[in-house]
């Protein structure tokens, strides 16, 4: 009868530690010899802690990927080609500030990024010509050219963003300068 109840607390012990610390269901499982081994790593990769290991590494990977998306979505030339409707040349990021999200997902970022090559005097009489005829994005105070857009929440989304986000977007580099300064944020 004692063997009994000893091979009956054991189980229970093993149900526990497998329910809240898993490892040490490991341990025992092995040192008692009640589980052979392949149905002891089955059941130790299926443990309830372990399955929270598992949450919590795809919550970090999926965090990093909606980081690196984030930083990385308007700091391509393309996409800043599309939004403001001018040519720029390849850029790099020089700095990034990430900003703090809101209960609701607001935030602002600002990327510092440098252009390869600085823009050509046809773009820069194109930005003066576009800015001097009005009903536009862009503006220019001293020698700073400044774009500034928002969309979302009833206003148009420019070509090729998603109509679905409320975004912010402002860009400003001064004349003859390859640095451009990028706000941009959901509201």
């Amino acid at each position: 009868m004692s063997t009994l109840l000893v091979k009956v607390a054991q189980w229970l012990t093993l149900l526990l530690s497998w329910l809240m610390l898993s490892p040490l269901f490991f341990y025992l499982a092995r040192k008692w010899q009640l589980i052979g081994k392949k149905v002891r790593v089955l059941l130790l990769l299926m443990s309830p802690l372990m399955l929270i290991v598992y949450a919590v590494i795809v919550l970090f990977i999926l965090q990093g990927y909606g980081d690196y998306k984030r930083k990385h979505h308007f700091a391509n030339d393309e996409v800043i080609e599309r939004i403001t409707g001018v040519p720029f040349p390849e850029l790099n990021i020089i700095d990034y500030e990430k900003g703090e999200a809101g209960f609701l997902g607001d935030y602002n970022d600002m990327l510092t990024l440098e252009m390869e090559n600085d823009l050509s005097e046809s773009t820069y009489h194109y930005l003066d010509s576009v800015i001097s005829e009005g009903n536009t994005n862009w503006s220019k105070h001293n020698d700073e050219y400044r774009y500034s857009t928002m969309w979302g929440n009833g206003l148009p989304a420019p070509k090729g963003e998603n109509e679905e986000e409320d975004m912010t977007f402002s860009l400003s580099f001064k004349a003859r300068s390859k640095i451009v300064t990028l706000n941009y944020g959901a509201w």
